[in-house]
């Protein structure tokens, strides 16, 4: 330890908040170490923490209730040494222990070094003892943090704490600091007392913080998501086997952490921010939302494929492709339309958000029995399956919730707040993959099966997206929902929409259909499973032109926009399509034989995939720029090409004729989107303002 000195040259900024209980004794040690001033930044306390702040000497500033990391940002602003060290209410300095760290600091010429931490409860109960032996046994003792922590001033006003953070600064911050290359450390030579309440809400308050932390962290730093994520879990299963080997009084403990920090994890992501997520940013979270459920997406239909015959699964997939291309029709271009319109809605589009919901919901029921009335006529194919009752009203049941939940979809993508498509996604995965768990459990091989357990996950991500929307404040208006104005407000710009979507996607759910009728449902589950996989990849050229089209939407337009759209869609699907090429054999050789000689289709509607992202980002700045009738034009030449002779491909060739003609329309549709992006791009640059198509939504439509 350092010998005792008259003064050290370092500012101790103390952050309080009703901390009378425990002040004191903390000014005390400090005012020991003798440092050149002790800085209180009150939190508005309503005890005596102020008093017993000046009684000590300190010099005391508010933070006016803006929080921990403004409360810190507030007493480095006013300390006056170069140094700055923050030490927590529940902190207590050994003697020399200040003076021991300035030492360590200097010789090692760090920019930030924390006191270790050694905890204790402050009483004799249980969950005070249980958050020390956390702590003390965890692996947050070698995290850097700011609880007992000297470091340099310039370097905390370079990099600065978040102040959109009411807990989990310290690992935002942390993660700043090493991005900016600065030196940190935690000490292993001198230690502090750390305390902890010895109460239950003591404990449930620090959970919860630390979730609201992590997710705050992961909205600022998506690509470290994966980590901060799974961080509670890792945490408890960590906690939790020390916990059997050395202290098993604990294991309840380590079960509230986990239900509390991920109740507060989701809650805070299920929450929007005061700012909608970056143009790359809502792409990514969107294409996520695609992608992430495509493992058990894929594992569902590979257990589908287990428990039904290829003939059976293949009608299964036929009746699913059915509901989704009725979903397609029967969305009038609502989704698009929302994306142009939502933003400028003065009530947080409550009235606009039941309106699409309810206009899509009652299109698709209408449209559906259209469809099953039209393929029942044709007699083959996907119609057989109407002589069943049950299969019968699942499939309008299912494509009812399936068009609720995608125009969910582009309510979040319009808010900017496409993580929470994610969850709803996972959600939806999950539970179509516990429907059929339970049927394979209960002995039940139905065709049936497959679409009660499609239809019920689309009803499990419609539940959650009402919830979602109530608890961001913008439920949707029923009452005022359905009338003409607002109705017909959407199906003006909507219906131009609409025809380019149909040109567009209807392709995609038709391919099956025609398999189906041409060769069979044994052919029609080799399709399937080769053409979902291709799907999953298919998400990301989507995702970054719905993401274009709300940014210019929003009046965000600045050079470089479609420029940075097109790379990002570029990179996800190359990575995409390469991890597709890779596994998709493999996966497809574990269903069987059957399904292994479709891998020779994904070589071939890979490139055409890539192609696909120069031609849906064309879509995007076409729909923001009210240029419609172009886009649909060039989308109904590629489906021409592709649908009109789909059924003598099938014949003659087979599945691979069927995919080398989807390619080759993709491939037509991408030389037109690259002469044309070239030509409209330069419109782009300017500012989207209040004449602007992008800025009226429904100009030109």
């Amino acid at each position: 330890m350092r010998a005792h000195v008259s003064d050290l040259e370092i500012s101790v900024v103390v952050p309080a908040r009703n901390a009378a209980r425990w002040l004191a004794e903390c000014l005390e040690s400090i005012r020991a170490e003798r440092p050149r001033e002790i800085i209180v930044v009150d939190g508005c306390s309503t005890d005596n923490t102020v008093e017993i702040a000046r009684s000590m000497g300190a010099r005391v500033i508010s933070d006016e209730g803006r929080g921990l990391p403004a409360a810190r940002m507030l007493g480095v602003e006013n300390a006056c040494s170069d140094l700055v060290a923050f030490i927590d209410p529940d902190v207590v300095l050994p003697p020399g222990a200040l003076g021991g760290l300035l030492d360590e600091f200097k010789a090692c010429g760090y920019d930030g070094l924390q006191f270790g931490l050694v905890s204790e409860a402050d009483g004799p109960g249980y969950w005070g003892a249980a958050l020390a032996w956390h702590h003390d046994h965890s692996r947050v003792r070698s995290w850097f943090g700011v609880r007992a922590t000297l470091m340099r001033r310039k370097v905390l006003l370079s990099v600065a704490f978040d102040n959109t953070f009411r807990s989990g600064e310290d690992i935002k911050l942390r993660i700043r600091l090493e991005e900016a290359g600065y030196r940190l450390g935690i000490s292993s030579i001198t230690a502090v007392r750390h305390r902890f309440l010895d109460t239950f809400g003591a404990a449930r308050d620090q959970w919860l913080q630390d979730g609201a932390g992590l997710a705050r962290t992961v909205r600022k730093h998506p690509g470290r998501a994966g980590w901060l994520v799974l961080l509670p879990l890792l945490a408890t299963i960590r906690g939790a086997g020390l916990s059997l080997l050395h202290a098993p009084r604990f294991l309840a403990y380590w079960a509230c952490f986990l239900v509390y920090n991920y109740r507060s994890m989701f809650g805070e992501l299920l929450r929007p921010p005061g700012t909608g997520l970056s143009v790359s940013g809502n792409a990514a979270w969107l294409t996520a939302a695609r992608v992430a459920p495509m493992a058990t997406g894929f594992l569902f239909w590979a257990m589908a494929a287990i428990m039904l015959p290829p003939a059976q699964l293949g009608m299964g997939s036929a009746v699913v492709a059915a509901a989704l291309l009725s979903v397609h029709l029967g969305m009038l271009g609502v989704g698009p339309a929302t994306l142009t319109l939502l933003p400028e809605q003065s009530d947080g589009g409550r009235r606009l958000i039941a309106s699409s919901l309810l206009a899509v919901g009652i299109s698709t029921v209408v449209l559906s029995g259209a469809v099953a009335a039209v393929t029942y006529w044709l007699g083959s194919g996907v119609g057989l399956a109407w002589n069943d009752p049950v299969i019968t009203g699942m499939f309008t049941a299912t494509a009812l919730f399936a068009a609720v939940a995608y125009q969910l979809d582009h309510v979040c993508v319009a808010q900017e707040r496409s993580d929470r498509a994610l969850v709803r996604s996972l959600t939806q995965s999950l539970v179509q993959l516990a429907v059929l768990v339970f049927a394979m459990a209960a002995g039940i091989r139905e065709v049936a099966v497959v679409v009660v357990a499609v239809g019920a996950g689309a009803l499990g991500s419609v539940v959650l997206g009402l919830r979602q929307l109530n608890r961001a404040g913008v439920s949707p208006d029923w009452k005022h929902g359905l009338r003409v104005r607002p109705v017909l407000r959407l199906l003006k710009p909507g219906l131009p929409n609409h025809a380019l979507m149909l040109a567009d996607r209807a392709p995609r759910y038709l391919l099956p259909l025609i398999v189906a009728a041409t060769l069979g449902p044994a052919a029609t589950a080799s399709w399937y499973m080769a053409w979902m996989m291709a799907s999953a990849v298919f998400f990301f050229p989507q995702s970054s032109g719905f993401s274009l089209q709300t940014a210019l939407a929003g009046g965000r337009s600045r050079p470089g926009l479609v420029s940075s759209a097109l790379k990002t869609s570029l990179a996800l699907t190359f990575i995409g399509g390469a991890m597709l090429l890779i596994a998709g054999p493999y996966l497809l050789g574990f269903l069987g034989p059957e399904y292994a000689a479709t891998a020779i289709l994904l070589p071939v509607l890979v490139p055409a995939l890539l192609l696909g992202c120069v031609t849906q980002v064309y879509f995007g700045l076409c729909r923001a720029q009210g240029r419609l009738a172009e886009a649909t034009a060039v989308a109904a030449f590629a489906a021409v090409l592709v649908v009109g002779p789909a059924s003598l491909g099938a014949h003659e060739f087979g599945l691979l004729g069927v995919a080398a003609l989807w390619s080759a329309a993709q491939a037509s549709a991408a030389l037109i989107a690259i002469w044309r992006l070239r030509k409209l791009t330069p419109a782009t640059l300017p500012a989207a303002g209040p004449n602007t198509p992008a800025a009226s939504g429904a100009r030109g439509f």
